[in-house]
């Protein structure tokens, strides 16, 4: 576009166009048009109609008419332009079938909310999804069904979705499936939330079995809170098929590797069985290549007289024979009170219940059936031959008294009388806050004593003849080699758990009960272990200044545990002031020691264990167990049930996700 006005030649420049969007042209016409007003202008105007040729004025022009009433609006038009469904305004038909499907959706996912709602009741009571038979005139239609009716009673929404439905009434074992599987991812992502924020994670893992005797593997997390409250969470149940060290590693690394646990995980965990605590290719072992920071610790949930039994009953199947006859005594005197008063009449005592996760069970059993042993052959005949009795109860008195007359059983009985107070003895002595590492070896050289005179006289026990043993015609094993064999491993085991117990000591630095201690005389040595445990403590040097510090303001350390002590830090807003200490504190407390300050917490793989030991292994097992174990998790999430109606339409099929989206 050229313009000539007298001797002046003016040329549009293109670089207009960049800089007013709205602008336009004409070639025919040679004119500038603006495109807006162009097609929603209703005037003759200049820049809508004719065109505008004056180029000596374009830019006072342009900028006036920018600014004019018309303009703005076209342009909003034009910006509008496609926003608005057409067919919307137009069809009122198509609208109205909107708005039905808007209430279908908030209706379906209104009962999905309660549907969800009842599974939870039902994990957190840990009862059965699914009845017998669950047709309308069952009488029994399972727990579910009797809830969700019961809701039903009380709530007309759900009443007329229960009554009207013929699909989708949420009481088919297909939706309870998918519903628990989607609970449970929901359930994973919060816990990889919970793990992103926290500074260091321990893993335990444990070997348990359910009551069809299916074993599993159970893997636990254990961690901080952002509210400085110490968290254990269940994580997953993994099925293992290769049980050598590497199979077993392998497979917790494949659950631990989603979280990115690199460098936060600083501590490992495991069961007495020599493969998982082996420091040759045992798990802890092939771990720590993956893991460099994870130290191998034995914790309070893994009690070391359970863990020395069942390693023991691992390497040998007489020893595995052995302590379940000895179960039998209990489970035989823990159901009915006329059996339990019959007991009492005979030997003035008790025999502990059956607690397979309690830590002193079998030592308590073992020494109440030994010293009691007359008295039950006489409990045991008395009921034989007393009029009353049932078959049943019969037949298992008999059993049992003849356990009692067997010469091997007696022998091991006799046997593990003698060990099993050993076993005691040192654990009690390193539950106790002022161990050190003199301590730990002082226990640890007594007691591998004490076991080894006990194996000098294995020989005179498997030759003791107790009354009442060898029936005529019943051939007697000698059970020497295995009482040496359960000695030479109970000292292997304890050497291997607690050769390397540098954590105990260095977990005096942020006990307040040494705090007086430490102001007088530094503990130089406890330092030292810590440094050399755990390489997040870089600065060796300020976290001694901030602990010589510490110990002297005793308004700091009201309390009596290393968690206390975290709290106050934090509470006094010091904790960039002593950075150092914070770091070792949280890996204390991170850490499951063996000591009396972590049992205040019940532990959630004793719990998994209870919980396991009432459940038949099945598909759904790691959701039934989250929403059993983690109820009070579950709760406390308020956007649960959104998520898992949100999780539970991803899956669903294109057509299906329709009716909740």
């Amino acid at each position: 576009m050229v313009q000539t006005a007298g001797k002046v030649k003016r040329g549009f420049n293109a670089e207009w166009f960049a800089k007013k969007n709205w602008l336009t042209a004409s070639i025919q016409k040679n004119s500038l048009f603006c495109f807006p007003c162009l097609l929603f202008g209703e005037d003759q105007g200049t820049w809508s109609r004719t065109g505008y040729k004056d180029l000596k004025h374009l830019s006072e022009r342009t900028m006036k008419h920018e600014s004019s009433n018309s303009h703005l609006e076209n342009a909003v038009k034009l910006g509008l332009l496609g926003r608005v469904n057409v067919a919307a305004q137009i069809d009122s038909a198509y609208r109205r079938g909107i708005d039905s499907h808007n209430r279908k959706v908030e209706e379906n996912r209104y009962v999905l909310g309660r549907i969800i709602t009842c599974i939870k009741l039902c994990g957190k009571c840990e009862t059965a999804l699914r009845g017998h038979n669950e047709s309308a005139d069952s009488l029994n239609p399972g727990i579910f069904r009797s809830i969700f009716e019961t809701m039903c009673e009380g709530d007309s929404r759900l009443q007329r979705h229960y009554e009207a439905q013929l699909v989708f009434k949420g009481t088919s074992s297909t939706i309870q499936n998918e519903l628990l599987d989607c609970m449970y991812e929901v359930y994973r992502e919060e816990i990889a939330k919970q793990v992103d924020n926290t500074s260091f994670v321990a893993v335990q893992a444990d070997e348990t079995t359910d009551v069809s005797c299916k074993s599993q593997m159970v893997i636990v997390l254990r961690y901080i809170m952002p509210d400085l409250t110490v968290t254990e969470r269940f994580l997953e149940f993994v099925e293992v098929k290769d049980k050598t060290g590497v199979g077993l590693s392998n497979s917790i690394k494949a659950v631990l590797e989603p979280l990115k646990l690199k460098e936060k995980l600083i501590a490992q965990t495991y069961d007495g069985a020599a493969v998982m605590s082996g420091n040759v290719r045992g798990v802890q072992t092939v771990m720590k290549e993956t893991y460099p920071n994870a130290q191998f610790v034995h914790c309070y949930a893994h009690q070391l007289n359970l863990t020395l039994q069942q390693l023991c009953s691992a390497r040998m199947s007489i020893l595995k024979v052995f302590f379940a006859d000895l179960t039998a005594f209990s489970t035989f005197f823990s159901g009915a009170p006329k059996r339990v008063a019959a007991l009492a009449e005979a030997t003035q005592r008790r025999i502990p219940r059956p607690a397979a996760v309690r830590w002193n069970f079998k030592s308590r059993t073992v020494n109440a059936v030994w010293e009691t042993r007359d008295a039950l052959l006489q409990c045991m005949k008395h009921i034989r031959e007393q009029p009353g009795w049932d078959a049943v109860t019969i037949s298992e008195a008999y059993g049992l008294s003849k356990k009692l007359r067997d010469r091997a059983f007696m022998q091991l009985l006799e046997f593990f009388s003698l060990l099993m107070p050993e076993v005691d003895v040192l654990y009690n002595t390193l539950q106790k806050r002022s161990i050190d590492a003199p301590g730990i070896n002082s226990a640890l050289c007594r007691f591998k004593e004490n076991v080894q005179k006990m194996r000098q006289k294995t020989d005179a026990l498997a030759a003791t003849a107790h009354d009442g043993t060898d029936e005529p015609g019943r051939r007697v094993s000698s059970t020497a080699p295995v009482m040496k064999e359960a000695c030479d491993t109970v000292i292997s085991q304890v050497e291997q758990r607690f050769s390397q117990s540098d954590h105990l000591i260095a977990a005096k630095l942020v006990d307040s009960s040494f705090f007086p201690q430490h102001v007088l005389s530094f503990p130089t040595p406890e330092l030292d272990c810590a440094v050399k445990l755990w390489p997040a403590l870089g600065n060796k040097e300020k976290l001694k200044s901030e602990l010589t510090t510490l110990y002297r303001h005793s308004e700091l350390h009201t309390g009596n545990t290393a968690l206390s002590l975290l709290k106050s830090i934090h509470e006094n807003n010091l904790e960039e002031t002593f950075a150092e200490t914070v770091i070792l504190v949280k890996i204390i407390v991170t850490t499951p020691m063996t000591t009396s300050e972590s049992e205040r917490n019940f532990s959630t793989l004793k719990r998994i264990k209870t919980f396991t030991r009432n459940t038949m292994g099945q598909p759904r097992l790691n959701a039934l167990a989250m929403l059993s174990i983690e109820s009070q998790l579950i709760q406390q999430l308020q956007d649960f049930i959104p998520k898992v109606i949100d999780t539970f339409c991803q899956k669903k099929d294109r057509r299906a996700a329709f009716l909740f989206k």
